[in-house]
């Protein structure tokens, strides 16, 4: 009995080094996504075209903001001078100014953050789409993403292909 499981640790230690020669002959490559999608040109040009869409409202919003830096200081210098129910009023009004500043900066924050990540997800496609090409033309078995990896030796880094193949297709 004892022979027996011998004979069967001796077969299972020798399935396992062939396992772990089959997974060494795997060719591996990395890619550091945040550094490609950082050096993309076609980065530049969705935040000129996002600066540009939202442009009037960014402008607005700096108008309301020295609307209300004004009221404030207004408020503030003729404050003694002003009648209880005066300076309500004015009061009243500049929180309303707030609170509209407010609901509008974080409904342009919104709208933003949503715009950019669907003109960055159009990107990450050809990133894929690149990373899979590169994957298949060079035989690699295995992409992994630079940011998982705590050490990957820079020949194995395909980030500047990806780079210039997603560049090229602008």
């Amino acid at each position: 009995m004892n022979k027996m499981f011998r004979v069967a640790g001796l077969g299972l230690a020798l399935m396992g080094l062939g396992f772990s020669s089959a997974a060494m002959a795997e060719k591996i490559a990395v890619v550091n996504v945040p550094r490609v999608m950082s050096e993309l040109p076609q980065m530049k040009v969705i935040e000129a075209k996002l600066k540009k869409e939202f442009e009037g409202r960014v402008r607005e919003m700096q108008r309301l903001e020295s609307d209300g830096q004004a009221m404030a200081a207004k408020l503030k210098k003729d404050e003694s001078f002003m009648s209880a129910d005066e300076r309500t009023k004015m009061q009243r009004k500049l929180a309303e100014m707030q609170s509209d500043y407010n609901l509008k900066g974080q409904a342009l924050q919104e709208d933003q953050q949503r715009r950019y990540g669907e003109e960055q997800q159009q990107v990450l496609t050809k990133v894929r789409t690149a990373v899979d090409g590169i994957a298949k033309a060079q035989g690699y078995d295995l992409v992994l993403n630079g940011q998982a990896v705590i050490f990957a030796s820079p020949k194995v880094d395909i980030s500047q292909q990806v780079i210039d193949q997603v560049s090229k297709g602008k």
